[in-house]
């Protein structure tokens, strides 16, 4: 083959194309005659790609030229607008993001008041047991001296027995209540800021920043593929690095 003409119409380059791909898929070599033909066809391919390019080059550049043109109209009016919008955005973020601090702080306020409540009520339950107990334990020796000074000793030690129960079981009630640990419900507020059909939607995103790298895990990182290409193309087969091989390949 010989080297090809330029052809303005694009049909005929596609054509013409498209008969050179099929050709190039057919192509075996395993002789000097094939390999030969091969680079022959590696040149018409080469001449091929150039008409291609000088085809639909200039179409590609106008074609550029005017969507620059109207992508730089479009960026006149939109730009700002998108500024305009995100500015919008960031104040009703601000705005969204205090109410949510101020409704946080209000639950806690809350939460503190009722939990303070909760001990005040465990607290005066406490007493109540215990003034109880006093009471309950003095009805039952008062009882027990009556009955020791009118010489029933034996109902005597049964109620001072008495007493000893009936105090030490207030003390185990009283212990378990102790033991228990404060719970409140948890306070929930409704947030404050209106919601608004199609309006702006906040979302968090969580980031890093690395803080000391020889502490990161080692499934966390990533070989420096640039630095070791450099190194393999400097010192190719005397190139060296733990967990790595070096070899060549023809392109």
């Amino acid at each position: 083959m010989t080297a090809l003409k330029i052809v303005e119409n694009t049909e005929q380059v596609e054509e013409k194309a498209v008969a050179i791909v099929d050709e190039a898929q057919a192509i075996t070599v395993n002789d000097s005659n094939s390999y030969l033909a091969a680079g022959n066809l590696w040149k018409t391919i080469g001449d091929m790609i150039k008409e291609v390019k000088d085809t639909f080059d200039p179409i590609c550049e106008a074609a550029h030229k005017a969507h620059k043109a109207a992508t730089e109209k479009r960026a006149k009016y939109l730009t700002p607008l998108t500024d305009a919008q995100r500015a919008v955005k960031r104040r009703m973020e601000a705005y969204d993001a205090e109410q949510e601090r101020l409704r946080r702080l209000e639950q806690a306020r809350l939460a503190e008041i009722a939990r303070k409540e909760e001990e005040a009520r465990r607290k005066a339950e406490l007493e109540r047991l215990e003034a109880e107990r006093k009471a309950e334990e003095e009805r039952i020796l008062a009882e027990a001296i009556a009955a020791e000074e009118s010489g029933d000793s034996t109902t005597a030690e049964a109620l001072t027995n008495q007493a000893e129960m009936v105090s030490e079981s207030i003390q185990q009630e009283k212990a378990a209540i102790a033991s228990e640990p404060v719970y409140v419900p948890p306070v929930v507020l409704p947030k404050t800021t209106p919601k608004m059909q199609g309006g702006p939607v906040y979302k968090t995103a969580w980031k890093f920043t690395v803080e000391n790298a020889s502490l990161i895990p080692r499934e966390y990182l990533i070989p420096d593929t640039v630095k070791i290409g450099a190194l393999g193309r400097t010192l190719k087969e005397a190139a060296r690095v733990p967990g790595i091989k070096f070899y060549p390949e023809r392109v």
